[in-house]
């Protein structure tokens, strides 16, 4: 459980058949003839699963940015449906996150990893790590969000490497995506 957030890519001529269910669509058909072309294979070790979409992006709880995705690309409405995003706003969201790692300072000390139950209620699990020592950078630039299992929202280096890992999906989507015939779209699960 918790937020799992995604970025796809989708060729335009196939975009109005994104809700289609592949498997419910004859082998012989045209339509299929049409569509094979697009499709990709996606999942896991556990199953996998053909899809128009192919994953460009994924975020595990990196709520600061699901936070900016919400308010930049879907008007406020955190119902993780699917929402088209544009080059623009990619550029945007990159060069935040590019800001906020120009900005932000960073220093040993103790971090939170965790909670665990003790007989007083629950307590942070602290250890040794890297916290941002001027965090009204971030909560102005990219602040993060709470949520049921949205993961944490202090300035440490956990937060960081989210950023960081942004900056890299991004440049690379930006790069490798043909704007003219692909559409990116953003959508989160919890």
């Amino acid at each position: 459980m918790g937020l799992d957030m995604y970025l796809e890519r989708i060729h335009r001529n196939v975009d109005e058949y994104r809700n289609v269910n592949l498997d419910d669509i004859d082998v012989n058909s045209k339509l299929y003839k049409v569509l094979a072309p697009y499709f990709h294979e996606c999942g896991s070790e556990f199953y996998s699963w053909t899809s128009l979409f192919e994953e460009v992006g994924y975020w595990r709880k990196a709520n600061a940015i699901h936070k900016w995705f919400v308010e930049n690309v879907q008007d406020g409405e955190d119902d993780c449906e699917q929402y088209e995003v544009s080059k623009e706003q990619l550029e945007e969201l990159l060069d935040v996150c590019k800001e906020v790692l120009d900005k932000v300072v960073m220093a040993s000390g103790k971090i939170v990893n965790g909670q665990r139950l003790t007989k007083n209620g629950w307590e942070d699990i602290l250890e040794d790590g890297m916290t941002v020592l001027n965090p009204e950078v971030c909560e102005e630039l990219l602040p993060t969000q709470c949520g049921f299992f949205f993961g944490g929202t202090n300035y440490d280096e956990f937060y960081i490497d989210d950023i960081k890992e942004t900056v890299s999906i991004l440049t690379k989507v930006l790069e490798e995506t043909n704007f003219d015939e692909y559409k990116i779209y953003y959508s989160s699960s919890w």
